[in-house]
């Protein structure tokens, strides 16, 4: 009885292993883009977890007593690796090509059939090896259920603080940075679709400075971001259950603290200034907390590898899991769709809460300094521009038409204020749209497979800078990295301070 409830639940454990593993990688993925406690959803994985292995002990019993279990048992040994193999195909740290796919699955069943017809004997000892090994899973399972626990116990740092801010006077300089994630140059200023207008992207233009050939510094907003904030490549970060942010940096490969002090945010601070942050992803406010002066910070996307929602009811975290996964085994077609709703819903309440939160903070905020990080046009698609409502289905262009209509109601905030003249406004993509990423993902559509071309990726993200008073365009069309974004705004920084300390003399 032991060694089945082992069975059932290492099965359990293997099985489920995609929907859960960012909850319990080392990297503490989810920590880092979630404010709020991730216990409802960790333990909607143990729930799912517990009925799949009473599931697989009951029809293991059932089949049990039927005439033909000795034959059942070695269909199942045949089964079952290659179906754990294929369930866990994206939690790999490397792609697989799809004929070794099949070609390995293919092969397990061939050897199989060949070892119970040429050598009997080896291949009852294999199956016994194997009964014996899928019960030692057992010790795997009881690891990831230890650390599903301790997520639900996990308490995350603030999601927002604010500090009252005097007003300015008008003639004070001003720096608003807005990074609107996967903001792609391409189809933005270079080939973009008949289909799409960007009135507002183009009216900033005719008053910025656009560079045309930008080099990307990482491929993950989560290595862009802090690359930006320091100065320095980031290679790899972490966020752990201390609420600690760790990165390698390609100066320091070994593990260290995230130094705020040492960031741009860092740097405003040291100057005097005052710094408001809206962003999205990424852990702004626990990170900045001693350092920035207003602060919120949210993600109201799924889970990247779930399916599972925060604003979704327990319910629904238990669910929706394990039915787009037996979906994905008799009707993948089905599942692809439903995910594919699943993200989206899950990112238009991402788009639309910080959409707000950027608009009232440009509205009210009287920070030296405003940051925001928004999640557009960032896919999932998230925005009908024929309707001009937030719809499922949609497309990148989509995407980009709500980035324009976006930032227009942006601009009409900034130009209706008396600092307008003196604020220098800085519009970015952290990388370019990552066709090869998406392509492969639920929500891809049909718009997204032409305007690509199949997947022809175009690296450079879009860089504007507005200074103060510009009127005019310009164009830098030297091939130029993303981090002259860090020296732009350090030395934006510098001036503003230098105004501070001739302001208080």
């Amino acid at each position: 009885m032991i060694k089945r409830i082992a069975q059932a639940w290492g099965f359990a454990a293997i099985l489920l292993l995609p929907n859960y593993i960012d909850l319990t990688s080392s990297a503490g993925d989810a920590r880092m883009r979630f404010p709020t406690p991730l216990t409802k959803i960790a333990l909607a994985h143990l729930t799912d977890m517990l009925i799949v292995a009473v599931l697989f002990a009951g029809l293991m019993a059932c089949l049990r007593r039927l005439s033909g279990w000795p034959t059942l048992r070695w269909v199942l040994m045949a089964l079952l690796p290659v179906t754990l193999f294929l369930r866990n195909l994206n939690v790999f740290p490397f792609d697989i090509p799809d004929t070794v796919i099949a070609i390995l699955s293919l092969l397990w069943p061939a050897i199989l059939i060949l070892l119970i017809l040429k050598t009997p004997r080896f291949a009852v000892s294999l199956r016994n090896f194997g009964s014996s090994l899928l019960a030692g899973l057992a010790i795997f399972a009881l690891v990831t259920t230890c650390q599903l626990v301790r997520v639900t116990l996990w308490h995350p740092g603030p999601q927002s603080f604010a500090t009252a801010i005097p007003a300015q006077p008008p003639s004070k300089p001003r720096l608003v940075w807005i990074l609107f994630d996967e903001l792609a140059y391409k189809p933005v200023f270079e080939a973009r679709d008949p289909s799409l207008a960007l009135p507002n992207l183009d009216r900033l233009r005719h008053e910025s400075t656009l560079f045309t050939d930008m080099t990307p510094i990482a491929y993950r907003t989560t290595h862009a971001v802090p690359s930006l904030q320091l100065g320095r490549i980031v290679t790899d970060v972490v966020y752990t259950a201390e609420n600690r942010y760790l990165v390698q940096t390609e100066d320091n490969p070994h593990w260290h603290a995230f130094d705020a002090n040492a960031s741009l945010f860092g740097m405003a601070k040291q100057h005097g200034l005052t710094t408001a942050i809206v962003g999205w992803y990424i852990a702004y406010c626990p990170v900045f907390a001693g350092t920035a002066t207003d602060c919120y910070w949210s993600n109201n996307d799924a889970q990247d590898r779930g399916p599972t929602m925060l604003s979704a009811s327990f319910a629904e975290n238990v669910w929706v899991p394990l039915r787009i996964m037996v979906e994905q085994a008799v009707w993948p077609r089905r599942a692809w769709a439903d995910q594919a709703k699943w993200n989206a819903e899950g990112h238009i309440a991402s788009v639309q809460d910080l959409s707000q939160r950027a608009l009232n903070t440009i509205a009210t905020s009287n920070a030296d300094v405003i940051y925001l990080h928004l999640p557009t046009p960032h896919p999932p698609a998230f925005w009908d521009r024929r309707t001009k409502k937030f719809a499922v289905g949609g497309s990148y262009l989509d995407s980009l038409d709500y980035s324009d209509r976006l930032l227009g109601k942006i601009l009409d905030l900034l130009e209706a204020q008396p600092q307008w003249h003196a604020t220098t406004l800085i519009l970015q993509g952290d990388h370019s749209w990552r066709t090869r990423m998406w392509r492969p993902l639920p929500g891809w559509s049909a718009e997204d497979e032409r305007i690509s071309q199949g997947d022809q990726w175009d690296p450079r993200p879009v860089l504007l800078i507005h200074s103060a008073g510009q009127k005019s365009a310009a164009t830098i069309a030297e091939a130029t990295s993303v981090m002259h974004v860090h020296d732009a705004v350090a030395e934006q920084i510098q001036r503003m301070g230098e105004y501070q300390s001739k302001l208080f003399r």
